[in-house]
């Protein structure tokens, strides 16, 4: 069974391609390469379910057209539009996990603690805000606010998995313009 765990975010089906169950699908980033991947996996009723990819051509710059095995018309394609395409994890290249090398997702520091040098504890990672070209930690401080942090590398100073904390460098005033 394929667990959240198992699997990235890469893209979101769009509407079948003419009659013969061909269907787009908008990429998350370029790293992503469908013809690379044993399948695509698609949350159907509550459960993850792999689709075989049979081709995959390029559309744009960030859609590719694809036919799924079992997929031969587009009424059957159709029921996967709008549909968030993920791929299995064990599919993605080991350079493009992230630009440390370390290994990590921004998914995988969900519930970590996040301490700001300097300042101690601020709060807890609630969350990842995934809908604009950079992803964001939502952290929920100490006092109850809800703060946007950018992901970015040069602002993490330390990783502890095993106290599940982050020890984190801001630019000054960022905690306090939300």
């Amino acid at each position: 069974m394929i667990s959240l765990t198992d699997i990235q975010p890469a893209g979101k089906f769009l509407k079948p391609h003419g009659v013969n169950g061909e269907i787009s699908i908008l990429r998350d980033n370029d790293i992503i390469d469908f013809n690379d991947c044993r399948c695509v996996v698609v949350e159907m009723d509550g459960i993850f379910v792999p689709f075989f990819i049979n081709s995959v051509r390029p559309k744009g710059a960030d859609t590719d057209l694809v036919t799924i095995d079992g997929i031969s018309d587009e009424r059957h394609a159709a029921t996967l539009t709008n549909k968030t395409v993920y791929i299995l994890r064990s599919d993605i290249p080991e350079e493009s996990t992230d630009d440390s090398g370390d290994g990590f997702y921004a998914e995988d520091f969900i519930g970590f603690d996040v301490r700001i040098s300097g300042m101690g504890l601020l709060g807890k990672i609630s969350g990842i805000e995934d809908s604009t070209a950079n992803y964001l930690f939502i952290i929920e401080t100490t006092d109850g606010r809800n703060l946007l942090i950018p992901v970015a590398d040069e602002f993490v100073t330390g990783i502890d998995t095993d106290s599940r904390s982050i020890e984190m460098d801001l630019p000054e005033g960022l905690i306090d313009i939300q």
